[in-house]
Parts: C-alpha cells; structure tokens; sequence
C-alpha cells in the first residue's frame, strides 16, 4: 500500500510519519484491501488540521479532524472516523453477502 505525506505550514518529524504509517496499516484487520492512503497535516494561526484519505476496492473514504493543541491528537481523531467507516462499510457488505445466501427446504 502507498502512503503519502503533505505537511502545510507546519514541520512533520519522522517519528510522527512512521507512527502514522503503523496506524495505517492497522486498519487493513478489518478485511478491506488499502489501496492507499493520502495524509495531509496542516496549521492556521492555533488551529492544527488533519485529512486522511483513504483509497479501498470500491470506496474511497475521508477522515477530517481539527483541533487547537496538538497535532497527534488532530490526528487520531481522524484515524477513528476513518475506523468507523471502515467498520460500516464492512458491516455492510457482510449483510449483503448474508442476503444473497438463499435458504432450500430439504
């Protein structure tokens, strides 16, 4: 999977990167194959912002967070949002699978 970084206004360290880079990749336990991930870390004035975009086989899913303090903080929000979705987006097509299961009487 690829996983790209952009930094707007503000400095990312690498450490920052690769911790970004696990949480990622743990996503993929939920059974969807990541085709890639888009970060974008960015500052106005106090305000830190972080968009995670997330690019699977038939969905393309967003994560959007800002916060006032704290960068890591701005980012793990959008992490959750994005494991939300990916939690729907399965259960979703788990009950369709389980629709297209057709019951015979024996």
């Amino acid at each position: 999977m690829k996983i790209t970084v952009t930094a707007r206004h503000v400095e990312l360290p690498d450490w920052v990167q690769e911790l970004l880079k696990s949480k990622v990749e743990k996503l993929e336990r939920f059974g969807h194959t990541l085709l890639q991930a888009h970060a974008i870390f960015g500052r106005e004035k106090y305000l830190y912002t972080a968009e995670l975009t997330l690019s699977t086989k038939g969905a393309n899913l967003v994560g959007k967070a800002k916060h006032a303090t704290d960068l890591l903080t701005c980012m793990e929000e959008a992490l959750s949002k994005l494991e939300r979705q990916l939690k729907r987006l399965q259960e979703k097509r788990m009950g369709l699978a389980r629709r297209r299961v057709t019951h015979r009487p024996a």
